[in-house]
């Protein structure tokens, strides 16, 4: 019996990104009986190195500083640290660096959801209070371990607070949780959302467990971050947000969100904050107790020079540092808001190079290519010739094809996800059975995706 094997062209996309060799400390220069509560990386390249330090003294803050292979981080500053002195670099290495970026997780914030509609009402009077993460009582650095292994996390846990007005949200034991991870090469994350990663990208996942509410028991929480990068002085962040009807790996999402420099046409960008909007409301991050992330506009982050890792550095990188807050809310509309579950995680993606960029699966490729009746090479595993082969199917059987799977498909995600599946179902089915999708072979021109700028 004769065994084939289906190839179909792609196009792939190239990351100008390459595999590192990856080293961990902990409290680097650190007095070995004291506790200080820096993981730092060492990401070694062929032609350049990057150097992660992440802590949690101030706000959590990722630093990333880009230097020329071989560059050695030299001392760490403690002692201004400690008294949280920026008035000194903290970190100083061999040489120079190229370039330095940075994202701080600045607040935590709480918002009354009236309705439970997942809308922040900016007229409802006291309908909002913030958190300083910086006021935040961090315990010790879990993990950052592992010399020449091929990922490193580090993880930072708080569970109650220097101030009064915020002791409410852990006084039935709730923790905020920080993880933060670098890989040595490209992939994909192994849990929801699935994010695309290079060796270029640190990944930041913020975990709301257990969490009193201040303002009530109709409240949402959201996040806000504060992106840093060393830019020109008419520098400015957008957000870039694109549409896809392929969610093989984040089910029931169909955008992939992005800030990146606007105007920016080149393929290797400086900085980037790469995202899916959904946040998972169990640990298992199930798709039925999935809701949605979503980004309000980029402000200017006013405050990025409040003591943190990333600002005791920065402070010394400027007047060239562009600062950018982002501001997100967690919740969809009748998700029985956060005291439901009294759960929340959402992820996210920084780095620099090439962003990465979601392709159409190559099973959704494979699986219409033949029920559509686009041409394939078949080839027989033993050596056999190649020969074009073309599936008979009537636009019928595939329209009912389609729609059954949809329909099936679609009952088994959460009401909001599977809202988002109904609103690209009529531009999904139109391509599928279009002419121009037969014979480009799912060009990107013809897929339904569509770019939004803010």
């Amino acid at each position: 019996m004769l065994k084939f094997t289906l190839f179909i062209a792609l196009a792939t996309v190239v990351y100008a990104d390459y595999e590192r060799t990856l080293s961990a400390e902990l409290d680097p220069f650190c007095e070995p009986s004291a506790k200080c509560g820096l993981c730092y990386v060492q990401a070694e390249g062929p032609s350049d190195t990057v150097h992660h330090l992440w802590a949690t003294f101030g706000s959590p803050a990722m630093l990333n500083v880009h230097t020329r292979p071989g560059v050695r981080l030299l001392n760490v500053s403690w002692h201004h640290l400690r008294k949280r002195d920026i008035s000194v670099a903290a970190f100083r290495f061999s040489e120079a660096p190229i370039v330095s970026s940075a994202v701080v997780l600045s607040k935590l914030w709480e918002y009354k959801d009236v309705g439970n509609m997942a809308k922040v009402d900016p007229h409802l009077a006291n309908g909002t209070h913030s958190v300083s993460l910086g006021d935040l009582v961090w315990g010790d650095v879990s993990g950052c371990e592992g010399n020449g292994s091929d990922v490193v996390v580090a993880t930072f846990t708080a569970n109650s607070s220097t101030s009064k007005d915020d002791a409410v949200y852990f006084s039935k034991d709730g923790t905020v949780q920080v993880t933060v991870r670098v890989q040595s090469a490209s992939g994909r994350q192994d849990q929801l959302p699935h994010l695309l990663y290079t060796s270029n990208s640190t990944q930041l996942e913020v975990s709301l467990l257990g969490l009193a509410t201040k303002l009530g028991d109709d409240s949402q929480f959201g996040l806000e971050l504060t992106a840093l990068d060393e830019s020109p002085a008419n520098w400015t962040l957008t957000v870039d947000q694109r549409s896809s009807f392929d969610d093989e790996y984040t089910p029931g999402v169909f955008t992939n969100v992005a800030v990146v420099p606007r105007g920016n046409a080149s393929l290797t960008l400086p900085t980037y904050l790469h995202w899916k909007p959904v946040s998972y409301r169990d640990a298992r991050r199930t798709v039925t107790l999935s809701v949605d992330a979503n980004n309000q506009n980029l402000t200017s982050g006013a405050g990025w020079w409040r003591f943190n890792a990333a600002t005791a550095w920065m402070a010394h990188r400027a007047p060239n540092v562009s600062s950018t807050a982002l501001n997100l809310t967690l919740g969809s509309e009748g998700d029985g808001h956060y005291k439901k579950y009294h759960y929340a995680t959402w992820s996210v993606s920084a780095g620099f190079g090439s962003l990465p960029v979601e392709q159409v699966s190559t099973t959704v490729i494979a699986v219409t290519s033949v029920g559509l009746g686009i041409p394939a090479i078949v080839v027989d595993r033993h050596g056999g010739l190649p020969r074009s082969v073309q599936a008979r199917t009537k636009s019928l059987a595939v329209d009912l094809d389609l729609s059954l799977g949809y329909g099936l498909y679609r009952r088994s995600l959460p009401h909001q996800r599977a809202r988002a599946l109904h609103s690209e179902w009529p531009k999904a089915r139109s391509v599928l059975l279009s002419p121009v999708f037969h014979f480009k072979l799912f060009d990107v021109q013809s897929l339904p995706f569509h770019h939004n700028h803010e």
